[in-house]
């Protein structure tokens, strides 16, 4: 019982609802900017898990009663038995997730690099040259100096009449600073439209039915969305993180759900789970039957 709702917090807080602990607080995943680590070096953008006492997200009993489809009571009754266990001295276990310490969340290091999939780099800033005037005063004393004896070597063949216009020398100098960059993460366009010639005629492809899940007994079990754009975007990070995987979208109740392989065999999605173990340590076996 305590890995099923450690699984349901897992699969809440990766698709970016968040979730509401009842009379613990929300546990949500925030993106954070760059943050200087001392003068010469600056730790880059990342996601964390973040704590707020306010109830901000979904309840995590409800989420319960939707995938169990079970009464409130029962589902409550669920979750007050899961915190006895996994709260002791003021600190909250979610197993896979990371640990709850007053108001302060510390995410397991697994969790941390699924959350965080190009990893948390550590940026050195360059200090700026305290002798940057030096450079800009040689400079203009140098085109000065050629001048007056371009002026002085062939000033008479000008003529009265010339118009000698001098030239203005800026020399700028700058030193770039890392910034950092908010982690939006947008979805490509899977077409690209070319410009087309103003008499041509634009045809628009008609839509391709999506080809239909395949059927099997047994499906490991990424995660469950409630959305659509929450499971496609699962799939991508599958399709990403596993070579060849067989990602499908299977519907569950109202819920969507994330499988990453199928068999009629238990056994071989046992051995599925074990072999991806290191990147997805939540996957886990669901029988259709």
């Amino acid at each position: 019982m305590i890995d099923e709702v450690n699984k349901i917090i897992y699969n809440m807080l990766i698709s970016g609802r968040g979730v509401f602990l009842p009379e613990v607080g929300t546990l949500f995943i925030e993106r954070q900017g760059a943050r200087r680590i001392d003068k010469n070096r600056l730790m880059s953008p990342r996601n964390v898990v973040a704590f707020s006492s306010q109830e901000q997200a979904p309840s995590l009993v409800d989420e319960i009663v939707a995938i169990a489809s079970c009464q409130r009571e029962q589902a409550q009754d669920i979750y007050e038995r899961w915190i006895a266990k996994t709260r002791t001295d003021g600190e909250l276990t979610i197993g896979g997730v990371g640990v709850l310490r007053g108001k302060s969340f510390v995410a397991d290091k697994v969790f941390a690099s699924t959350i965080n999939p190009k990893g948390v780099k550590t940026l050195i800033i360059k200090k700026k040259s305290s002798h940057a005037w030096i450079y800009v005063v040689c400079a203009v004393a140098v085109v000065v100096a050629l001048a007056l004896f371009a002026y002085l070597q062939w000033g008479d063949s000008w003529g009265v009449n010339a118009d000698v216009k001098p030239e203005t020398v800026a020399v700028i100098l700058a030193d770039q600073e890392p910034e950092a960059q908010a982690l939006a993460e947008t979805k490509a366009d899977d077409q690209t439209t070319a410009a087309a010639p103003a008499n041509a005629t634009v045809v628009t492809p008609e839509p391709q039915a999506a080809p239909k899940p395949s059927t099997y007994a047994y499906y490991v079990v990424m995660g469950v969305f409630s959305t659509e754009e929450n499971a496609a975007r699962a799939v991508e990070q599958l399709r990403s993180n596993i070579k060849d995987v067989n990602a499908e979208v299977l519907p569950l109740g109202s819920k969507h759900m994330v499988t990453a392989f199928g068999s009629n065999s238990r056994e071989e999605c046992n051995t599925f789970v074990r072999s991806y173990r290191d990147i997805y340590p939540d996957l886990w076996v669901y029988n259709k039957k």
